[in-house]
């Protein structure tokens, strides 16, 4: 029950996060400090996104360096977090493991 109150707060706040510019909006984006995570970084690499932006339209975006993503529809630009959530498994999948 606490987890999904929690989970309920968490998503409400991330719902209105809304930044001035890209120094901002890495100040206020989550890092997952103390917790097991990753940060991409955009050396030439092309990344396929699903983007789901807040005015409701969904599109794609297949490109490098996306740093910033913009909606096609009404224009909004969003600054795209760097820094990724990395749960344990407790099964190591079968195949596309990357090793580091």
């Amino acid at each position: 029950m606490v987890n999904k109150q929690v989970r309920d707060i968490v998503e409400e706040f991330m719902r209105y996060k809304k930044a001035k510019d890209w120094d901002e909006a890495f100040d206020i984006e989550e890092k997952y400090e103390d917790q097991p995570h990753g940060w991409i970084h955009w050396e030439g690499t092309d990344v396929c996104m699903e983007i789901n932006c807040k005015c409701g339209c969904q599109f794609y975006i297949n490109s490098s360096h996306a740093y910033h993503v913009k909606c096609p529809e009404c224009g909004r630009v969003y600054s795209c977090n760097g820094h990724i959530e990395l749960i344990e498994l407790e099964e190591e999948p079968l195949q596309n493991v990357i090793k580091g």
